[in-house]
């Protein structure tokens, strides 16, 4: 073996095998000092991704169970308050109970109608108040939430709370058949307009009175009305019993009314007569739109009251309305405001004019002309609609029309081989092209460009599948049928009536045609059976208004428990509440329980995917002080034999001595 100075390998590999030791002791001091077995990537490349994946789904697990308790807490919070509106409703069904008995009087049921009054006040207001987070929970509102209860997308849990107001539950529904009367209804296509409010002024304003002493009186003279007060005479004709007056009538003028000379030393006390008939003349600019035997409301500044009309003149602009009790007009010239709706009216063919009787009750509207003098027709059952719940107030009976109009089938590719019409208007000629799931939207913007014409308008489905809607009209389709899966023909859509309380509904059979909805069937044939329905809020108020289900007004003092066979109904209507309200209860339960049992799942999954990432991230103390104690000697018998490598090359020095 050579002696060589200028290379020391010993030295060298000393050094390297210290160098390697040192860093494999850095390693292990930093995972004794960490608890971690992976401080870095390069510690175990793999192992730290796949515990970064283990710790991202633990934490999102927690988040996912913290979700779920909340949940739990809106159902519980829901579940309470419905809990105190069931105690309500059987404090209600208990004072129901005792006013179906024939023992208690008038007094003591008006007493007991006052009490349910402000008990369902207080179920309405729990329903209102009963909030979580800022939602409110029972209001009708809280619908189809979904809540996040897993560590990934669509891991959820839907839940929904229904209206618990007492204009929502309670409904007690029987079946009545639907009969035709025999009458007839034509409707074709045809635009209407709207009337809107129109300003109308009281052109004359006369009281008839039969007169018991007509020396007694004249022109000048200052007369008492009853209920009225005084008023002064500008004119009087002996012959018809008609008198004038200067000063506006601020209260009520019924026939039946005492006119007296108002008390003067020198004047006679007696009573002069009696208002026998009361005339009122309406001026507009513009009454073609009216017809006799038509609604109308009139409304000033200290109320409304809806009469009949009795005369129009087209030639003057004059209005004439039937009388009333209430009926609060001023002297001539006072303005006053009537509102009519045209869309209320039946349908017209010609100068024809028709109108229906549901349940006894004439659906009136306002007859509608053109400029040749004929009807103009309303057409489709959104006009039928408006017609029934324009008395709805009166009948108990609401409708709602459906005109939508479902494919089941996704619009397929491909070229039209006919002309695609929508009540005789042509959407896209045969030629033209459709995308699948009409991706450019060509077919849906054909379509609603044509809406004032057709009536009609599109959308797409989420699915490529094709929507349609009629504004109320009848649909015609052709062309549709091979490409977009809705068949070719005429689409009806279809008209539900509900009526508030008992009863038959009768309404004649209708059916659709290329013009729109005609029916002309000359024997009785039933059709369909049709509910009849009750709400909670009838207790308090007895029926239903034109725009919901809800109150008429707050003086209305019709009352279900009022009477002995109201109490009864009542309480029908109460248990069927419960019920509705149990039924709510027992759904949030099984969410609940379901919540619950989602908790208890991923807590348990939790733990597990936490000990997954711990066997890969966290360090073994046992196995890893041993390396530390390894690493460690081997660093100071590293640095010992660096040093002897170092001191074996000085021995050359003894070769030159």
């Amino acid at each position: 073996m050579g002696f060589r100075i200028n290379t020391n390998i010993a030295a060298m590999s000393a050094h390297t095998n210290a160098t390697m030791n040192n860093r494999s002791l850095d390693d292990s001091l930093s995972k004794l000092s960490s608890g971690l077995r992976i401080n870095k990537a390069a510690d175990d490349a793999s192992g730290m991704a796949i515990a970064d994946s283990l710790r991202s789904q633990a934490n999102s697990l927690a988040q996912a169970i913290a979700n779920a308790n909340d949940a739990v807490g809106i159902v519980q919070t829901a579940d309470k308050a419905m809990d105190e509106q069931i105690k309500i409703l059987d404090t209600i069904k208990t004072k129901a109970i005792q006013s179906a008995s024939d023992s208690q009087t008038a007094s003591s049921r008006e007493a007991i109608q006052k009490d349910i009054n402000r008990l369902i006040e207080q179920l309405d207001n729990i329903a209102k108040t009963t909030t979580f987070n800022g939602q409110a929970l029972l209001s009708g509102t809280f619908s189809n939430k979904e809540f996040q209860v897993g560590a990934y997308s669509n891991q959820s849990i839907k839940a929904s709370i229904a209206n618990t107001q007492s204009l929502a539950v309670g409904a007690i529904s029987q079946r009545h058949d639907i009969s035709q009367l025999g009458n007839t209804l034509a409707v074709t296509a045809g635009t209407t307009n709207v009337l809107g409010a129109t300003t109308l002024s009281v052109a004359a304003l006369s009281v008839a009175i039969s007169l018991g002493n007509t020396a007694a009186i004249g022109v000048g003279d200052t007369i008492r009305i009853d209920g009225i007060g005084n008023v002064q005479i500008t004119a009087m004709n002996t012959a018809t019993g008609e008198l004038t007056i200067n000063t506006p009538l601020t209260k009520s003028i019924t026939a039946g009314a005492t006119i007296s000379i108002v008390a003067n030393a020198a004047e006679d006390l007696s009573k002069l007569g009696t208002v026998t008939s009361l005339a009122v003349v309406i001026s507009a600019s513009d009454v073609s739109g009216f017809a006799v035997g038509d609604s109308l409301t009139i409304t000033n500044s200290t109320g409304s009251v809806t009469r009949t009309i009795t005369s129009v003149s087209t030639s003057l602009g004059q209005i004439g309305i039937s009388a009333a009790t209430g009926l609060i007009l001023s002297t001539a010239g006072q303005t006053i405001a009537l509102s009519s709706r045209d869309t209320l009216g039946t349908a017209y063919t010609g100068a024809d004019y028709q109108q229906y009787t549901v349940e006894g009750v004439k659906l009136e509207g306002v007859q509608m002309t053109d400029s040749s003098g004929n009807g103009v027709a309303q057409s489709g059952l959104g006009r039928v609609a408006d017609l029934i719940n324009s008395t709805s107030s009166s009948t108990g009976i609401k409708a709602v029309a459906d005109t939508e109009y479902n494919s089941t089938i996704r619009i397929a590719a491909g070229n039209l081989s006919t002309n695609m019409t929508i009540n005789g208007i042509t959407i896209l000629n045969a030629g033209d092209s459709l995308l699948a799931a009409d991706s450019n939207n060509k077919l849906v913007n054909a379509i609603n460009a044509n809406t004032a014409d057709t009536g009609v308008t599109a959308s797409l489905e989420s699915d490529g599948t094709l929507t349609l809607k009629s504004d109320g009209r009848a649909m015609n389709l052709s062309g549709f049928t091979t490409l977009t899966g809705l068949n070719d023909g005429i689409h009806s859509g279809t008209l539900q009536l509900t009526k508030q309380g008992s009863g038959v509904i009768d309404v004649s059979s209708v059916h659709y045609s290329n013009s729109g909805l005609t029916t002309a069937n000359a024997s009785a044939t039933t059709l369909t059976d049709i509910p009849v329905s009750s709400k909670l809020s009838d207790l308090v108020f007895g029926k239903v208004d034109d725009n919901n289900d809800g109150l008429v007004n707050t003086s209305d003092t019709v009352g279900l428990l009022r009477t002995r066979a109201g109490a009864s109904k009542a309480m029908d209507i109460v248990e069927a509440a419960i019920t509705q309200l149990d039924s709510i209860r027992a759904d949030l339960g099984s969410v609940q329980n379901q919540l619950v049992v989602t908790v208890n799942n991923i807590s348990v999954t939790q733990v597990n995917v936490r000990a997954a990432e711990s066997q890969i991230r966290d360090v073994d103390f046992a196995a890893e002080s041993a390396n530390f104690s390894k690493y460690n000697i081997l660093a100071q018998s590293g640095s010992y034999a660096m040093s002897q490598a170092n001191a074996v090359q000085q021995n050359v020095l003894k070769l030159l001595q």
